[in-house]
């Protein structure tokens, strides 16, 4: 049977972003600025192909930008050495991580209106794919499989998990919003703690 603590976890993730907290609230605000900031260019775009085209190419900027902040998260939780640059690092895996937020977010769209149940344990078992094509450097689809793997006999743990860090960055966000500089650092390295505790117990390793 597979084991990992939740209050571990986050103990874990509060410990790593204590130790690099200006570095985190940096890293934070230029992601927002980088991610963010540009939707509020496009929105007042009239012609709606251009706005459309705009969207996509911000998307898909997005996702290459997402991909560098997990390798970093990665590198903190594991007590490499990450620099504010490393956010454009991801060029190597941004393809594979693309096309698996894709297919992730198909089907847990589609759990979703099969009673939503579905989505929801798809969202579970598809947690860690992100992590793999990162840390692994596989594809997509090989990650879902080793996600769905991983989190195998622990689903209904990490769904709890799940919730506890949703309620975490409701709190950081209740709090004028600052809070989310704390509760979303110290939720994605909690997450990567986890990864870490559950891979030496799969096939995959």
């Amino acid at each position: 049977m597979k084991e990992f603590s939740i209050q571990e976890a986050l103990l874990a993730g509060w410990t790593a972003f204590k130790g690099r907290a200006g570095f985190f609230i940096v890293l934070l605000l230029l992601t927002g600025v980088l991610t963010v900031a540009p939707q509020f260019a496009i929105q007042p775009i009239q012609n709606i192909w251009l706005a459309l085209i705009l969207g996509l190419i911000l998307l898909i900027f997005q996702y290459f930008i997402y991909a560098g902040l997990l390798k970093i998260i990665l590198a903190v939780n594991d007590g490499k050495e990450a620099r504010i640059g490393d956010l454009f690092s991801g060029g190597d895996v941004f393809v594979p991580y693309l096309l698996g937020a894709i297919l992730v977010g198909l089907i847990v769209v589609a759990g979703i209106f099969l009673l939503v149940v579905p989505g929801v344990i798809a969202s579970v078992m598809f947690l860690f794919y992100a992590f793999f094509i990162i840390d692994k450097n596989i594809g997509p689809v090989e990650a879902l499989k080793a996600s769905a793997a991983l989190t195998k006999e622990v689903r209904w743990k990490l769904f709890g998990f799940m919730l506890v860090l949703g309620l975490l960055n409701i709190v950081g966000a209740l709090l004028l919003g600052l809070g989310l500089f704390v509760t979303i650092p110290v939720s994605a390295l909690a997450l990567a703690f986890a990864y870490r505790k559950l891979l030496p117990q799969s096939q995959f390793i």
